[in-house]
C-alpha cells in the first residue's frame, strides 16, 4: 500500500504538493479519476480522487476517512548527532521506524556535529513514518543545549544511557509516567559534569548494553527496550 501526505484532511478536498506531487503524478503516472490513500500524519487517513492535476500541485476529491487515537505512551530522543551525516540520516529513520515520538539533537561539549539540515531531516523522518504506515509521524524538535533541556521541568521518566557496572539496566525498569526522555550522548560520551547535571535534576543513568555502542545504535537500541519494556 503506497500513502501519499497531504497537509489538511479536515474537509471535502485535499492537495498534494511538493514531492508528493512528484511522487504521485510524475513517478507513479497517477492520472484523473485514480483513487490513492493519504494522511495527515496526525492520526487522519483519508480515500481520495485525483480531481485535477496542475503543474505543482493536484487537487484530491476525498471520500471515506478514518481516525486513529494518538497512544498515550510518547518516546522523547535527544541524542547528539553523529559526526558522519549518513549515520544521522539512519539514525533518524530507524528510529521512526522503531517507533520514537520526537527526537532532539542534543548540543553537548563533545558533539561533533553543531549544524542540522532540518528540511532534509524533516523529509527523512515523514518518509520512514509514510513508509511503516505509522498514523502519526515523529516530530524534529531542532537543537537544545544540554543546560537548557535540563533546566525545564517535565512530568515525565528521565534516563541518560551511560554504563557503568552500578547503573540499572533499562530493561529491567518499568516507567511509571506515560512520557519518557532518553538522553544519548556523543561518541565521546558526556562528561563528568554534563553527567552530573543530569543526575542532579532527576536523569537516571542507565544501561543499555554490555558493550560500547556507537550514538546511532545507542539511540535505537534504548526506543527499542523502551517500546518492549512499556509502549
Amino acid at each position: 500500500m503506497i500513502l501519499f501526505y497531504a497537509k489538511n484532511l479536515s474537509g471535502s478536498q485535499a492537495l498534494l504538493e511538493e514531492d508528493e506531487y512528484q511522487h504521485c503524478i510524475k513517478v507513479l503516472r497517477h492520472k484523473s479519476g485514480d483513487t490513492i490513500e493519504l494522511t495527515d500524519g496526525a492520526g487522519t487517513r483519508a480515500q481520495g480522487t485525483i480531481t485535477d492535476i496542475k503543474k505543482r500541485e493536484a487537487l484530491i476529491s476525498l471520500g471515506q476517512k478514518t481516525h486513529t487515537e494518538a497512544s498515550a505512551g510518547q518516546i522523547h530522543l535527544y541524542v547528539a548527532p553523529p559526526k558522519n551525516r549518513t549515520r544521522w540520516e539512519w539514525l533518524l529513520e530507524k528510529s521512526v521506524e522503531l517507533g520514537v515520538d520526537t527526537i532532539t539533537a542534543l548540543s553537548t561539549a563533545r558533539t561533533e556535529r553543531s549544524r542540522i539540515n532540518e528540511d532534509r531531516t524533516h523529509k527523512i523522518i515523514r518518509s520512514a513514518a509514510m513508509q511503516s504506515l505509522r498514523p502519526y509521524h515523529p516530530r524534529y524538535k531542532g537543537q537544545i543545549t544540554l543546560p537548557k533541556l535540563t533546566s525545564e521541568a517535565t512530568q515525565s521518566d528521565k534516563y541518560i544511557a551511560h554504563y557503568a557496572p552500578a547503573h540499572p539496566q533499562l530493561y529491567d525498569l518499568r516507567p511509571s509516567h506515560q512520557q519518557v526522555q532518553i538522553l544519548v550522548g556523543p561518541e565521546g560520551d558526556f562528561s563528568p559534569e554534563e553527567l552530573q547535571l543530569c543526575q542532579n535534576v532527576g536523569y537516571l543513568p542507565v544501561n543499555i548494553s554490555d558493550y560500547r555502542l556507537r550514538t546511532e545504535t545507542a539511540a535505537i537500541t534504548t526506543i527499542t527496550i523502551l517500546k518492549t519494556i512499556r509502549f
